[in-house]
This record gives C-alpha cells, sequence and structure tokens, in this order.
C-alpha cells in the first residue's frame, strides 16, 4: 500500500509512485516481492475505484469526507494523474482538516482508496481575559468564534485580526494578544482558547500639521478636518483616536472645503500617520499633510443652451452665480441638482413636469484665475403620472393612504408632490418618516411615470400613558391613565373580526383619560376625532370631560391640602364640538378649525369668584394654523403659525370675555441631525361690558399639562423651569397678595436637540432649553422684555406603548414674588419636570 501526503503533491512525486506500484504488481505476480525499478519508465494508467475507506475521524461523518473529495466509487481516475491530488486540495478547503493523506492499493479490477485525515480540534468554549467587563462583552459581539465549528488558522488570524482592529479604533495601538489552547475532551476532540489580552497604552492624535498652506491657517484646517481633533484637556467630547477612514474624511474635509473657496485644483500630495514621542511624556499619533493649493478661480461667464421653458435670466438667477463670483463647487453641484427648497435647476422643470430634463455641465479654464460655465439643457416633453402604488400598510386601510397622497394618476409629474406626500405621511403617525420611500419607473417613450411607496408601518400609533405628577401642597401625588387609539376605525366595531384587537385602519383617533388623587382629585375624559369627515378634507371631534376637586385635607389620599373646616371643592363638566378644514389659500399648508364649548362651573367655600358658586360659559374658538413641520415628534425642518380668537358668547346668564392668542415656531437643521427651535406665542383677554365679567380662565405660566390640568379654573401655560400648582407660579397679585392671573402674557423658547435614537423601538432626543415669559394684569403694564428665565436640558422620549415622555431639568435665572397662596420662588435653583403626551 503506497502513501501520498500534503508535502507530495507534485506530479513528480506522483509519477514516482506509480511508478513504484507498477514495479511492485510485476515483483508480485513473480516472487510475492516488491521489486523497484525505474520510475522513469513508468506510463499513466487508468483504474476502476472499487472501494473507498476513510479513517481518522472524530465527529465528521465519512459520507462527509468521501463527498468532499470528489471521489466515488466505480469511477475510473488516472495514476499518475490530477484526481488524488484535486481530491487532497479539495479536502484541505473544508478547513476541519489539519492533515489529509490518500492512500491507493491495487486490487483486481481496479484499487482501493483509503482517506486518511487528521481532525482539527473543534472549539468548546473560549475566554478573553485582561480587560475589561464591557470590553470582553463588545469583543464577543464582533469575534465570529462558535461553538463546534473547527480552530483552523484561519479563525485564530481572524479573530486576532478583529482584537487588534477593535483596539487601534480605540486608540491602542500596542495591543498584545496571547492565544492559549487547551484540549478540554479529547474524546470528542473539544478545544478551548483563552485569549489574554495587553492593550497597551491608549495613543490619542497630538499633532495635525498641514505644509504647503498659504491661504488658510493650521488652525482654520484643522477645525475643518472635523472627524478627528487633536487631543487636548478642554475637548471632553470629541474624538481623539486614528481610524483610517476618519482619517481619509477628514483629508478629504479639508480639500472641499478649498474647492468651495474656488481652489478646484488643490490636492493632497503627499501625507503620512506616525506615533512619536510626544512632549517626552508619552507617544502620540502625528499627521503630516502636504497640500498644494493652486490658484483660486473665479466665474467669468454663464451661458444657457436648448432653454426654451426658463429664460437666461431667469436661470441665472435661481442658479445663484454671478460673473465675478469665487467659484464655490458645493454650491454649484446643489443650485444645480437639489437644494432642500427645491430653488436649484432641477427642481425648477422637475416641478412643472419635466421629469427627463437633463443639463450638462461644462467647466471651462479660460485664464489663470478664471472658468466659463456652459450649461446644455435637454427639456425633453412634460411626463403625466400613470400609476401610484403604495405597499407596507398592513393595518391602516388603502382609502387612508390613498387620500393623503398628492400624487394623483393623471397629474403632471411634480418632484415636490412626491416630498409633500412623503411629508404628509409621515405626518400621520402611522407611519416611520425615515422608512417611506418612493420607486420611479419612468416610461420615456410614452411619457409617463408610476409611482411606488413603500411603507414602513410604526407600531407605535395606539399607546397607554400612565404617569403621575405632583399638584402642589394643595393637591399632592397625582395618578393618570389615558390609552390612546390614534388608527381607530369606528366602522370595524360593528363588522364580524373588527376587533382584532382594537378596530383600526381608519385614521380615526380615540382618546380615553383618568387622574386621580384619592378622592381629592378626579378627572375623566373622552374625545373622538373623524379627520375626513365623508371623504373629504374636513375634521370632525366631539369631547366631553369633567373634574373634580375637594380641597378637604380628609379628602385627599395622597397628602397635601389643608383643612380650613368647610367644604371648598371645584367643579368642572365639558363639552365640546368641533369642525375643521384644510385650506388652499395662501397655501395648502394651511387649516382652520372652530369649536363650539360649553362649560358649567361649580365652586364651593372660595369667595370672590362667583357670586352664587355657579357659572356658564359658551365660547367659540377658531383658529387659522399653517404646519410645514416634517415630523410630529422631532421636527427638523419647517414651521408651525397659529392664530385664535376665543369669544364666551355674552348670553343672558352666562359669563362672557374674549381672547386672542398667536404662536410662532420654526425648526432649522443646522448640521447632521443637530436641529435648532425658536418660538414666541401672546396672549391677551378681553371683556365685551363691564357685566358679568370672567373673572377666571386668566393667564398662569408655569408647570406641565399634567400639572396644570386639575387647575381647570385657569388658561395654563407650560414654562419649564418653573413648577405648576393650584393657581400657576407665573401670575401677577392683587392688592390683597393673591395670584390673579394675567390678561396679557409673552412667552418665548429656544432649543437646540439632537436625535440619538430613532427606531422603531424608541426615539431618544436630548436637548438644551432656554424658555422666558411672563403675565401681566392688563395692557398698560405689558412688557415683552420683562420676563422669568429658565435654561436647563431635558429629553423626550417616544416608545410605542407609552407615547410621548418630556423630561426636563430647569435652573431659574429669575424669582417670582410670594403671595398669600404660598412663597415665591427664588432665582439660582434646580427644577425637575415630567410630562406625558405633549410634543415640543
Amino acid at each position: 500500500m503506497y502513501h501520498v501526503s500534503k508535502h507530495k503533491l507534485l506530479l513528480f512525486c506522483l509519477t514516482l509512485l506509480t511508478g513504484i506500484f507498477s514495479l511492485q504488481n510485476a515483483a508480485a505476480q513473480d516472487t510475492g516481492q516488491v521489486r523497484i525499478e525505474d520510475p522513469s519508465q513508468l506510463t499513466p494508467l487508468e483504474f476502476e475505484i472499487r472501494e473507498i475507506t476513510v479513517t481518522g475521524l472524530v465527529t465528521a461523518r465519512e459520507s462527509f469526507v468521501i463527498s468532499s473529495s470528489g471521489l466515488r466509487v466505480g469511477e475510473r481516475i488516472t495514476i499518475p494523474g490530477e484526481e488524488i491530488a484535486n481530491a487532497i486540495r479539495q479536502l484541505y478547503r473544508s478547513g476541519i482538516f489539519s492533515d489529509v493523506e490518500i492512500a491507493y492499493e491495487r486490487v483486481t479490477g481496479g484499487v482501493n482508496i483509503d482517506i486518511r485525515v487528521e481532525e482539527e480540534p473543534r472549539l468548546q468554549r473560549y475566554e478573553i481575559t485582561g480587560v475589561k467587563r464591557s470590553q470582553r462583552r463588545e469583543l464577543r459581539e464582533q469575534l465570529n468564534l462558535l461553538t463546534g465549528f473547527a480552530v483552523t488558522r484561519a479563525v485564530r488570524s481572524q479573530a486576532l485580526n478583529t482584537i487588534n482592529r477593535y483596539y487601534r479604533e480605540k486608540g491602542y495601538w500596542g495591543t498584545e494578544v496571547e492565544i492559549n489552547e487547551e484540549i478540554t475532551d479529547e474524546e470528542r476532540n473539544r478545544m478551548t482558547l483563552t485569549f489574554r489580552i495587553d492593550p497597551g497604552e491608549r495613543i490619542k492624535v497630538r499633532e495635525i500639521n498641514f505644509e504647503g498652506n498659504e491661504e488658510f491657517s493650521d488652525r482654520r484646517l484643522r477645525k475643518e478636518f472635523s472627524t478627528i481633533k487633536q487631543d487636548r484637556w478642554y475637548r471632553i467630547f470629541k474624538r481623539h483616536v486614528f481610524t483610517r477612514d476618519d482619517y481619509e474624511e477628514g483629508i478629504n474635509n479639508v480639500l472641499q472645503y478649498y474647492r468651495d473657496r474656488g481652489y478646484r485644483d488643490v490636492r493632497a500630495v503627499d501625507d503620512s500617520v506616525y506615533v512619536d514621542n510626544w512632549r517626552r511624556s508619552k507617544d502620540g499619533v502625528f499627521f503630516d499633510i502636504e497640500i498644494e493649493e493652486g490658484p483660486q478661480y473665479f466665474i467669468r461667464d454663464i451661458e444657457w443652451e436648448g432653454n426654451t421653458v426658463y429664460t437666461d435670466e431667469q436661470l441665472t438667477l435661481a442658479f445663484g452665480f454671478q460673473p465675478g463670483d469665487v467659484f464655490n463647487e458645493s454650491k454649484f453641484s446643489e443650485n444645480l441638482e437639489y437644494k432642500q427648497d427645491e430653488t436649484d435647476i432641477t427642481s425648477l422643470y422637475n416641478n412643472v413636469g419635466y421629469l427627463f430634463f437633463q443639463v450638462f455641465d461644462d467647466v471651462r479654464v479660460v485664464a489663470e484665475d478664471s472658468v466659463d460655465l456652459y450649461f446644455e439643457i435637454v427639456e425633453d416633453e412634460i411626463a403625466t403620472i400613470r400609476e401610484v402604488s403604495f405597499s407596507g400598510n398592513t393595518k391602516t386601510h388603502d382609502d387612508v393612504v390613498r387620500r393623503t397622497l398628492r400624487t394623483v394618476p393623471g397629474q403632471t409629474y411634480s418632484r415636490s408632490a412626491i416630498i409633500r406626500t412623503i411629508r404628509e405621511l409621515g405626518q400621520l403617525g402611522y407611519f416611520s418618516p425615515e422608512g417611506i420611500q418612493p420607486e420611479l419607473v419612468p416610461d420615456q417613450q410614452e411619457r409617463t411615470v408610476d409611482i411606488s411607496y413603500s411603507l414602513d408601518e410604526t407600531a407605535g400609533s395606539d399607546n397607554f400613558e400612565f404617569s403621575g405628577g405632583f399638584g402642589g401642597r394643595q393637591i399632592g401625588v397625582i395618578l393618570a391613565a389615558r390609552v390612546n387609539f390614534n388608527n381607530f376605525s369606528i366602522q370595524r366595531v360593528f363588522e364580524p373580526g373588527g376587533w382584532n384587537p382594537i378596530p383600526s385602519g381608519d385614521g380615526q383617533r380615540l382618546s380615553l383619560g383618568v387622574q386621580v388623587t384619592g378622592r381629592g382629585y378626579q378627572s375623566y375624559n373622552f374625545s373622538f376625532t373623524e379627520p375626513w369627515l365623508r371623504g373629504r378634507p374636513t375634521s370632525f371631534g366631539v369631547s366631553l370631560s369633567y373634574d373634580y376637586l375637594n380641597f378637604s385635607r380628609s379628602s385627599f389620599g395622597f397628602g397635601g391640602g389643608f383643612d380650613t373646616g368647610q367644604d371648598r371643592r371645584n367643579e368642572l363638566f365639558s363639552a365640546s364640538v368641533s369642525l375643521g378644514k384644510r385650506l388652499n389659500w395662501p397655501d395648502d399648508f394651511f387649516s382652520q378649525q372652530t369649536v363650539l364649548t360649553f362649560n358649567r362651573f361649580n365652586v364651593l367655600g372660595f369667595s370672590g369668584i362667583f357670586e352664587d358658586g355657579k357659572a356658564d360659559l359658551l365660547t367659540v374658538r377658531h383658529v387659522i394654523e399653517r404646519n410645514s413641520t416634517d415630523n410630529p415628534i422631532s421636527p427638523r425642518q419647517g414651521s408651525k403659525f397659529n392664530i385664535s380668537g376665543e369669544v364666551a358668547l355674552p348670553v343672558p346668564g352666562f359669563n362672557q370675555f374674549y381672547k386672542l392668542k398667536s404662536q410662532y415656531l420654526h425648526h432649522h437643521t443646522i448640521t447632521g441631525k443637530l436641529v435648532i427651535s425658536a418660538g414666541a406665542e401672546y396672549g391677551y383677554m378681553g371683556y365685551f361690558t363691564d357685566v358679568n365679567r370672567s373673572n377666571f380662565q386668566r393667564f398662569f405660566l408655569g408647570g406641565t399639562a399634567i400639572q396644570q390640568r386639575q387647575n381647570f379654573l385657569n388658561d395654563n401655560i407650560d414654562m419649564r423651569g418653573f413648577p405648576g400648582g393650584f393657581n400657576g407660579v407665573i401670575s401677577p397679585v392683587d392688592e390683597n397678595q393673591n395670584l390673579v392671573g394675567g390678561r396679557v402674557y409673552s412667552k418665548y423658547s429656544f432649543e437646540l436637540r439632537y436625535p440619538a435614537v430613532s427606531n422603531e423601538q424608541i426615539q431618544l432626543i436630548p436637548y438644551g432649553f432656554i424658555d422666558a415669559g411672563n403675565t401681566f394684569s392688563d395692557l398698560n403694564r405689558f412688557d415683552p422684555f420683562n420676563v422669568k428665565r429658565a435654561a436647563g436640558f431635558g429629553a423626550r422620549i417616544f416608545l410605542p406603548i407609552l407615547g410621548l415622555v418630556d423630561l426636563s431639568y430647569g435652573y431659574r435665572l429669575d424669582g417670582t414674588p410670594g403671595s398669600n397662596e404660598g412663597p415665591g420662588l427664588a432665582p439660582g435653583e434646580w427644577e425637575f419636570l415630567f410630562n406625558i403626551g405633549a410634543p415640543f
């Protein structure tokens, strides 16, 4: 029997073995002994494989080995030839054998093959030592080591590379890894690996040096590098360690900074990254980047060809460049192809139907520092929308999606309409705005386009809110629960199988809520809204609520309150009907709503509010609003403006007043996901006559909506940094030092936020804020700059099951005067507030 090992794969060796086999065969016929002859006399012969056996197996199956070798019983192979060499190579490629040998023996009518293997040990478990638990956990997520798989050289090498790459990303350049191997189960050939890691010293980026830069300083270029910063003591939150991707991105940022200032020929002619001693204290990473700036280019001339829809002057104005301007590469691309406000050249054509519009630009250098811009325009013909489809709405009914679309078959194609459709679908709250993907299938020959929207339906359209709050010393702890069905369907209530588990899909909103503090405070409310009444963009809503507040100490189950020896309580029953409509003028972001409300107050034990303890109000409130924000939870752009007028009708026996309010809020993305928001709001309350003047429903500032619910005698305006309470906290006082509320108020807000996490399970939006506001007893005392201020930070957390949670921690810059209702608030103190279900 003769052997071919992994070291005998050369053709000469196979020839030698075959020759020996032939000599043995001849000798066996004569004397039964092996007789060696000259192998050069051997010739290739064909043999039929009669039998294949496998030896040396521990865990692998014989059928797997034979199948992987490619050898089959009954097949004919040539000896010497490539079949056996190929079989050895294929078995090695399987990655589970450390040694492979194939032996063959001549028998009557062919040969018998014996495949001898030595298996690689298989992984039983692995351990990581020498590093922190958090690092061990992160390494386990990255290491591709699975129990039961063969531990090959490639597996070991890949594990080492993964560990070194992990620590290199964290700035550890001298990481040492020792792998200890131990057979822990000889019978099953199982191995335990132990990775002993010494990360070494973390080496940060100490210097970023530039050479050849004459127009811009090193400091300016380091700032534009942006992805990696030099390590300095005052840079706490900046990245200081080197990664290849960040380094290359940083160089590209620097070059783009030059190109946006006219240096279109700039290039990095040389760069190096090295570790060296830094100020004789520790090693550091150094970047040396050599820049070749080239000349700064200015625009000499702009020419347009092929345009018939717009004139040269109109296109040049939209393009945003004039002769003599510095050539800005980013602005050039943006104004030509796409701008967020859709004032670019491509949008001008796409928004009036020219889907197949093309523009070819040619930037020609005409002098050492000048370029001419030539644009060839192919307008083609106007495209019509042929078909519109959507998918992914497993819960929401098709007609709810269809009525939201701004792209309708038969209409002229408009990119602006597609962008608006994405916004409107996102505003519904049923779909993830980031998951709405339109797909266009144009047919240039027919001048048509098919549009399909891929929707990502969220699980959080319905939610249950459970929360608690502190209503001040008179109220104590408040417990609140609310269930919101934001995609409800009344029609499915009466359909078989409609309760699965809740009738939903028609976009109707149903809300049921309760707030209690033992027997002392109770609030129950119900509301329903149909956003599309009878298939038209007209909303219809109804709501009912009942609030009860008893100030007797014995009535409170959670502390607070005071004992006056008499029953002091407030009751309010409220019912309202609303009707709203979407407007098309001045633009289709406008809407209006009219609300008719009946309120019945019953007050006992409070002198000076109502003469007989009861009062009725019949109010009509009309709101005109423009809302162009792109996201209801965390807007990145757009604005929201509304103006409202509310009249408590001077009906005999009813109290009367009128109110005017306005609010404006603007959102703008600064860079990346960082958003700045600023807003202002004002309110005024007046009376028609001196008869039946309402001395309640005045303005109080401070606290959150959950604290203000029990203050139903007042018009409460939330404001961070100042707590709410029974009578609010920011309010004018009368001559008896009683909080009376304001007839005029102003409020200003500024917020800087960054959506840190945004997925189906959770949205986390940390922010910093500055709020300011005040109330005034009448218009003569109103001063928009006399405000109470607070600044701080907070976070909004949106969970599908819970809804929106707003947490804020504000520092008061100004205090409030004391009153008979309680002591004033001192400045220089922090106030923690939280609320559920109230977006910014």
